[in-house]
């Protein structure tokens, strides 16, 4: 069965190509190129013909690669694994196994890309890496094998689905879905070229009889058109459009339409929305004023993440992360919510591509961890789009109704739509004996850096953290040398621990401050469910800024006097370890005065309280040739105001102690 169209589903809103169904192959010249524009299926075929007329084993080796990767993009991996294991065998090396691997996982042929994967991480010499796909090939089996007894029964929708691409239905009423799809029936004379269909547009239709229908003009028009979502009332729809770019890339934004008696506005573009960002896979929450959505905000760190976005006083807000419960280093998508539940798809350890996920919202308003609903909702394909049907009532025998969409082996077309219920009554599986086996701990530390701002000023405002990537990492085990390694370009290092020992993770990166973090694996909380443990811990990295002054908060004088407070002594206790752990860094602390009183009095008094600040650093271990002491009395002030007229939180502004990296 043909995939693209489930990767159309899922990264049509990424970046796609726009061409005249006329001019397909204009400006295009030759393999390589049509893959850099995404142009996948037109890739694949111009890859061929050069493949074969190539003449050097590295070059077929080269095209045999890519070809690869075009059919995995536009949803072949039968065809894919042939040509990836032609580049292995090559000798293209083990990223052609890596993707091989993947390939067969898509077939659902696990025991084979276990056994792939673990000879890519054999040959790369770092078992680690792919020890997570290796554990996950093998759970499939197991889900797979459990089907039967899944409360969870599912039907293809046959009388909807085409030989095309249909997906992300959206109930509308009893037994009426919308959903997007690239049927010959869509309006425009655009191909898609990642895959060679057309355009996609919103359609509608009835489950029962199988009638098909545009939904509406003001939503479709020669664009692509998909994902919707309807609020609960029925007034206001937001759906995914991405316009053509002379850059061959499609921007993808969200747009929102409201009812206007039997017809609908013209769409607008929701204010939050920015250029150079995609948005998709849209979704209401019960009272219509928050929107969960999908978007590559992040994409230099992570691929495509869920984000929220709060209606206040008619205005959509900033989209805010869902956090790292429900976002991976991998990608995430096609969010719904029901009630406090919210489903959504992702490609980290799941099945094979695309699986789906549920979380539910504690009373603390985080996230659960995420949960996967196996198989027979998930398969090795690609599997998205899950919605509720709340039209639909219960029965004796069935709790929930819905649909959902997966390009899965015995479909119709590319993506398909399909049906299902969730059973109350359904067989259970006999117990199996505990499995005894001896427990793997494997921690993911996390590196992060503030992002401000103004990042050119360390007191402005620190608006997020951001993963740090290829950061050093230097690592002790009870003391002695273990590791010498780096986080990846996500930020994270995953690292296989032994029980019962204590470690010193030291990590530093060029331009920022060092840092350190201990773990230890004594008396750790272990699930008996599972051969591997993970942990997670996060670390944060300052940034450097030279000769810029930082204000060190809640360091306070008594009145006419230089000494340090006990209130005082945490923040230069903090200091002083950030000096210790950064041997290379001098500093000048510097005092600052308010507007009142002398300039003599001012200059005195600071230089004293900088002094005395510089003594407790040197008292806690730090060289005093690292130190400098600077007072500035009143010539520096933070706020300018008449002195006469200043307030006392204006005066508290300008009081204030400050170190800056000198060279």
């Amino acid at each position: 069965m043909d995939r693209a169209a489930s990767i159309t589903a899922f990264t049509f809103l990424a970046a796609l190509l726009a061409v005249s169904s006329c001019s397909y192959t204009e400006k295009i010249k030759d393999g390589k190129t049509a893959y850099e524009r995404k142009r996948y299926f037109q890739a694949s075929e111009m890859l061929q013909d050069e493949y074969r007329i190539a003449r050097s084993n590295i070059e077929r080796t080269n095209i045999a690669f890519i070809i690869g990767e075009s059919h995995l993009k536009f949803g072949d991996p039968k065809t894919a694994s042939e040509w990836f294991k032609i580049a292995y065998e090559g000798g293209y090396g083990p990223s052609a196994l890596d993707r091989y691997a993947v390939s067969l996982k898509q077939m659902e042929q696990y025991e084979a890309a276990a056994d792939a994967f673990y000879r890519a991480g054999e040959e790369i010499g770092d078992r680690a890496r792919y020890r997570t796909e290796v554990a996950t090939c093998r759970q499939a089996v197991s889900w797979k094998a459990d089907a039967p007894y899944s409360p969870y029964v599912v039907k293809s929708l046959d009388k909807i689905n085409s030989p095309n691409a249909d997906y992300a239905p959206f109930p509308l009423g009893p037994n009426q879905i919308a959903f997007t799809s690239d049927r010959e029936l869509s309006t425009g004379e655009y191909v898609y070229a990642w895959s060679g269909n057309e355009f996609s547009d919103i359609f509608e239709a009835d489950v029962r009889s199988g009638n098909v229908k545009l939904f509406d003009d003001q939503l479709n028009n020669e664009d692509n058109d998909g994902t919707m979502t309807m609020s609960p009332d029925g007034n206001k729809i937001v759906f995914c459009r991405c316009f053509s770019r002379e850059d061959y890339d499609l921007h993808c934004k969200l747009l929102i339409s409201e009812r206007e008696g039997s017809a609908w506005s013209k769409p607008t573009i929701l204010p939050f929305v920015k250029d150079g960002i995609n948005y998709r896979h849209p979704t209401f929450n019960d009272s219509s004023d928050l929107l969960v959505f999908a978007a590559n905000i992040e994409e230099s760190t992570n691929d495509y993440d869920i984000y929220v976005s709060n209606l206040v006083d008619d205005i959509w807000q900033q989209p805010q992360s869902l956090g790292s419960r429900i976002n991976s280093q991998q990608r995430e998508g096609f969010p719904f919510l029901h009630h406090d539940t919210l489903y959504f798809s992702s490609t980290y350890g799941g099945m094979g591509g695309l699986d789906i996920f549920r979380s539910y919202l504690l009373p603390n308003d985080q996230w659960s961890p995420r949960e996967n609903l196996l198989a027979p909702i998930n398969s090795g394909a690609d599997d998205f789009g899950f919605v509720v049907d709340n039209y639909a009532a219960t029965t004796d025998s069935a709790t929930q109704f819905g649909y959902f969409s997966s390009n899965r082996l015995g479909g119709k077309g590319q993506d398909d739509l399909y049906g299902y219920e969730k059973r109350k009554y359904f067989p259970e599986k006999e117990p199996e004996p505990e499995e005894e086996f001896a427990y793997e701990l494997e921690l993911d530390l996390r590196v992060f850096q503030k992002k401000y701002e103004d990042e050119e000023d360390p007191n402005s405002k620190v608006l997020m953290r951001v993963p740090l990537a290829e950061a050093d990492i230097r690592i002790t085990e009870d003391g002695l040398p273990f590791d010498q390694t780096a986080s990846n370009k996500y930020g994270i290092l995953s690292i296989e621990l032994i029980p019962e020992k204590t470690y010193d993770f030291f990590v530093s990166h060029d331009g920022f401050f060092n840092n350190q973090l201990a773990f230890s694996t004594k008396g750790l909380p272990i699930d008996s469910t599972k051969r591997v443990q993970k942990y997670e811990e996060k670390i944060l990295l300052d940034k450097i800024f030279v000769d810029k002054e930082i204000v060190l908060e809640n360091i306070y004088y008594d009145l006419d006097e230089s000494f340090i407070r006990s209130d005082a002594e945490p923040t230069l206790n903090e200091l002083a370890s950030l000096l210790a752990f950064n041997p290379q860094v001098n500093i000048q602390l510097s005092s600052h005065t308010d507007c009142r009183a002398s300039d003599a009095y001012n200059d005195e008094l600071s230089q004293d309280r900088a002094q005395a600040a510089v003594d407790y650093l040197i008292k806690k271990g730090i060289v005093k040739d690292r130190l400098v002491a600077k007072g500035y009395g009143k010539t520096r002030l933070a706020i300018e105001c008449v002195c006469e007229e200043c307030t006392e939180e204006q005066h508290q502004a300008n009081r204030r102690t400050t170190f800056k990296v000198v060279e």
